[in-house]
Parts: C-alpha cells; sequence; structure tokens
C-alpha cells in the first residue's frame, strides 16, 4: 500500500509547476447537447434498427438546430406501413419536414415490446413553434382522411432503463471524491472562486447522465401529464427542475410559503436556484437510480486577498479561465468542520503544456492569500502496514 502524502492544511506549499504531456477538455456543462450519441444517417425505406436513434434526416450538417433556450423533443408513432413514405426515397421527405420546418427527426424502433413488429417512433428535436409546423406539414402531407393510421399524438419515452444494482444501489446516493489520490474532474457550476461542483468524468456512472438527461427531456417537456410538487414542500425532497434547455434532478432546500416558491440544489450539475413551486415537478422512479453526479466543493489553501469573503471580479475572471471547458485533476486535503464538504487542490494545464496549481495562480496573480485552517478537518495520511516476510497471497 502506498502511504499518502501529508495533507497540508496550515500553509500553501509546492506551488511550483511541473510539465504534464497531454490534456483534457470538457464536453459536458448545463447545456450540453442532449442528444445522446449515436451514428446520424438516412435510410429511405423500412424498419429502423440500432440503437436508440438509428435513423436520421437530414445529417447533422443539414439540420438547422433550434436555440438552445427553446429546444424540446415531441415523439409519435409511426406504424410500420408508413416509415418508407415519411423517409421518402433515399430521404427526400424527411430532410425536406426538416429543412423546411427547421427541426431533427429521429426514427428509431418502439420501446414498447408490443409494438415493436407495428410501429416505429419518431422523435422531432427543435423549438415548439417549429415543432408545430413540422406536424401541420406532416399532417397535410399525409391526410387524416387517407393515412388515419397516423393520428400524431404524442407518446411518452420509455422508463429509464434500470441500472446494475451492484453499480448504483437502490436509492440517490451522492457520489463522492476518492481520497489518497487525484482524480480528473469537470468544473461544472461555479458559485465563487473558493466555491464549486465537480464532476467526474471517468467514474463509471457519468456515461450515463447525457442519457438521463435526454430521457427526462422527453417526458418532462410535455405539456401536461407531469404533477408539479405538492404544497408545502418538504425540504430535501428529490424533483425535477427546468434550467436553461432542459430539465435536471434538483434537491429542495427552502420552501418561501408567501411566495410560493422554493430554492433548490441541480444535483448532477451543481448550482442553486429558487424558482416557482409550480415550475418544479415530481420525479419518476425510474430517474432516481443514478447516483448525484456534482460534488460540492471548497479551494483550499486561500482566501479572499483582502481578508473577506468576497472574491473579486479579477479573481473570479482568473478562476474561469482556467477551469471553464478543461479537464481538472483535483486532490481531497480535508473537509469542512462545518459542513464536511471537501477542500480540494485544483490542477490544470497552462497554454505552454505545464501544470498549475489553482490556488498558487491566484497566489502568485496577488489574487488571494494564505487561508485559515481552523475550519478544517484535514485527511490523514493511511498508515502503511508493517513489513512482514511473508508474501501476501
Amino acid at each position: 500500500m502506498t502511504q499518502l502524502p501529508p495533507a497540508t492544511v496550515s500553509s500553501v506549499s509546492n506551488c511550483a509547476s511541473k510539465t504534464l504531456s497531454g490534456s483534457g477538455r470538457s464536453s459536458t456543462s448545463l447545456n450540453a447537447d442532449i442528444v445522446p450519441p449515436s451514428t446520424w444517417g438516412s435510410q429511405d425505406s423500412g424498419r429502423a434498427t440500432g440503437g436508440l436513434a438509428s435513423s436520421l434526416s437530414p445529417a447533422d450538417d443539414t439540420a438547422p438546430r433550434a436555440s438552445p433556450e427553446t429546444r424540446s423533443v415531441y415523439e409519435f408513432e409511426i406504424p410500420n406501413t408508413l416509415v418508407g413514405l415519411i423517409i421518402g426515397i433515399k430521404g427526400k421527405t424527411i430532410k425536406e419536414l426538416c429543412l423546411r420546418t427547421q427541426v431533427r427527426m429521429i426514427i428509431r424502433p418502439h420501446h414498447t415490446s408490443g409494438k415493436l413488429e407495428t410501429h416505429q417512433i419518431c422523435a422531432v428535436e427543435g423549438s415548439r413553434e417549429n415543432i408545430n409546423k413540422c406536424l401541420r406539414m406532416t399532417r397535410r402531407r399525409f391526410p387524416a382522411a387517407r393515412f388515419p393510421e397516423l393520428n400524431l399524438r404524442p407518446v411518452l419515452p420509455p422508463p429509464f432503463p434500470d441500472p446494475p444494482a451492484a453499480l448504483y444501489g437502490t436509492r440517490p446516493v451522492q457520489l463522492t471524491l476518492p481520497e489518497g489520490e487525484r482524480c480528473r474532474v469537470i468544473c461544472s457550476a461555479t458559485i465563487d472562486v473558493g466555491h464549486f461542483f465537480l464532476q467526474q468524468p471517468q467514474h463509471p456512472t457519468f456515461n450515463s447522465l447525457q442519457r438521463l438527461d435526454y430521457y427526462m427531456l422527453g417526458v418532462y417537456m410535455q405539456p401536461a401529464g407531469v404533477p408539479d410538487l405538492p404544497r408545502p414542500v418538504d425540504v430535501d425532497k428529490l424533483c425535477v427542475a427546468p434550467a436553461f434547455d432542459g430539465w435536471y434532478r434538483a434537491v429542495t432546500l427552502d420552501y418561501y410559503q408567501e411566495e410560493d416558491e422554493v430554492m433548490v440544489r441541480y444535483v448532477d450539475y451543481g448550482g442553486y436556484g429558487r424558482l416557482p413551486r409550480s415550475d418544479l415537478r415530481q420525479i419518476r422512479t425510474d430517474f432516481m437510480t443514478l447516483p448525484f453526479q456534482a460534488v460540492e466543493c471548497y479551494l483550499a489553501h486561500v482566501m479572499p486577498v483582502d481578508g473577506t469573503t468576497k472574491w473579486s471580479d479579477d479573481a473570479r475572471e482568473l478562476f474561469q479561465i482556467l477551469t471553464e471547458g478543461r479537464t481538472l485533476e483535483c486532490y481531497v486535503v480535508g473537509y469542512h468542520i462545518d459542513d464536511s464538504r471537501p477542500f480540494v487542490e485544483m490542477f490544470t494545464v497552462d497554454e505552454n503544456n505545464r501544470v498549475d496549481r489553482i490556488d498558487c495562480a491566484l497566489l502568485d496573480a496577488n489574487l488571494a492569500k494564505a487561508w485559515d485552517p481552523s475550519k478544517v478537518r484535514p485527511v490523514l495520511p493511511k498508515s502503511v502496514p508493517p513489513l512482514t516476510n511473508t508474501l501476501l497471497s
């Protein structure tokens, strides 16, 4: 067993930069693309086969995207007998629908086993206005009098697949940062220079987050069918809250009865929001199994240069430059004695491929000073087992 480096919570040390080969960049944020990864293409007839989104026309480079603030997904059933007509020869019909109404259309196998052999699902992605244009244009192309089997009524997505119980457990859990080693992280939300949320892109559960976002968007963008939170709102209740272009899991922190508003924390991306209670939705049980992905942290070793709790604009700007859009590394040095949130060292790679510790960069720029460690419970080094003459079996 390797002995951990001693926890340093009383002073700033080891701030020298080191060369590191390679660097990573983040691809996930609160307004990340909610369409699950797949091979986009078009088919001119027959059934869609393959994964979640196996048939699309037109391709990414020809389908205009709705603005992130208004993008939605609408799903309806298509009888197998009409799939070829809707796609058209070499994708001509579906491509025209997409280009003229500025949406993206995906045709995939039905998620209900009883309809797997008779129907497929068409998902239309775009602004609500453009989705309605697409549906009206589709109806004109395929009038109800001639095609009564095509009703265009919305269908809900399938339940989110149950994860392996051994991996996720049976109830939501909060991911934690490992002790005694550096781990790769993404700064997914920033409250201030010394207070932020981290995701772990190499955790085995992380790859399921984008798919969860996609499923939740399909459910909660529907105008009806999912109840909001009842009054009064209990504290520490898991719910679903809107943000940017999607719907995300959140935990209630406080309820303001007079305004009928709720303070929430977004558990997968981090950050806080105060929202009308009517904007929050009850969460489906199949969306509760994935561990909460965002870990709330404090920056170790430093505090604002003026000794207050407020960081300067220059410090915030430097922190943003060093963290935004990058894959970082962090190391847990201790925990806050009041709320048990971790204090972490953060490491980033500069334009010369050299490693900077972010607290050291703030100190070097005279934007921070050494902290008061009295609020920190340090991580104690793990003991090294005594040497023996017996090999471990």
